[in-house]
């Protein structure tokens, strides 16, 4: 039997000893021009030259309503990130940020399997920091909340740092929808891939996907271009996650595999997987084989090269 998805991925813990220290001092900063807390207040305006990168409204017409709500929020979360980690209590995020840029150069293939949706993901919500594994993202809506940022914004960048990757299983067409079941929860999901790859009926998917981010809206977002998992099957990666989650009551089990999924074993362990995996590209769907525990499985990993 499957369940209709709901957004299930636990809530990153509460103690923030950056987001906390930089709260502050950033009263300190307030008349300083190395960061423009108008942006954090109003989450739309900001530094000219940062500000440029942020999709133009023009541009965020042309997408779905549900894409444009989380391309909008991504470019302020972008935003605010870079000015933030201008601070020196933010020299961990800094140093973390740039060193994998420096290992990855995350462009999209041919130059980097690595797309630029799945990195900066990953790096704004998933390369946590300490033991409370404070992220760019959660360390900026700390930051947004205290100097006024608004709620929708906030509530929406709240969304994506929920999100995490996950294995779905492609199970048809609902009209131009493409209906998704999560491979461990069995969660069913009726999505939009903006890369416009629609897949088909089996396929396996490691995606993230973002739920609709406001009421009225339906429909789940394929945020990052999808990666296929061309070999092996539903059956390998269910044994994977068997030997990989631990034996326990299914509600334990499902909180272990959203925490493997969001946090993996080590903070780099999904980005090496798909940089070690990546076997083909099109402009809209990249193919990833092996597993992330079989090394010799993966076509770039050591034990192949």
């Amino acid at each position: 039997m499957t369940r209709k998805m709901k957004p299930t991925a636990k809530k990153a813990a509460t103690r923030r000893p950056i987001a906390d220290r930089l709260i502050r001092k950033m009263r300190g900063y307030a008349g300083a021009k190395v960061v423009d807390l108008s942006a954090v207040r109003e989450g739309s305006k900001n530094a000219e030259a940062l500000q440029k990168t942020v999709a133009s409204r023009e541009t965020l017409a042309d997408y779905h309503p549900a894409h444009a709500i989380y391309v909008y929020a991504q470019n302020q979360t972008s935003v605010m990130a870079e000015q933030l980690m201008m601070l020196p209590e933010m020299d961990r995020f800094a140093r973390l940020f740039e060193n994998a840029q420096d290992e990855y150069a995350p462009s999209g293939p041919p130059m980097s399997p690595l797309t630029l949706s799945f990195f900066t993901c990953w790096a704004f919500f998933d390369a946590g920091i300490g033991l409370g594994r404070e992220t760019l993202g959660t360390t900026t809506m700390a930051v947004g909340k205290m100097f006024g940022m608004h709620e929708d914004l906030l509530r929406v960048i709240g969304l994506m740092q929920d999100s995490r990757m996950a294995v779905y299983v492609h199970e048809g067409l609902d009209n131009d929808k493409i209906l998704l079941r999560e491979l461990v929860t069995n969660r069913i999901c009726k999505a939009i891939c903006p890369s416009g790859y629609q897949g088909r009926f089996g396929e396996l998917w490691y995606a993230r996907v973002f739920p609709p981010p406001f009421a009225g809206l339906d429909e789940h977002v394929v945020f990052t271009t999808p990666y296929v998992l061309i070999d092996p099957g539903e059956r390998d990666w269910l044994a994977y996650f068997e030997r990989t989650l631990p034996h326990e009551t299914a509600e334990k089990r499902t909180a272990a595999y959203e925490r493997h999924m969001k946090w993996g074993p080590a903070r780099d362990y999904w980005p090496e997987f798909v940089f070690e995996a990546y076997v083909n590209h099109r402009h809209d769907v990249i193919f990833l084989r092996g597993l992330p525990d079989v090394p010799e499985s993966r076509p770039h990993s050591e034990a192949n090269s």
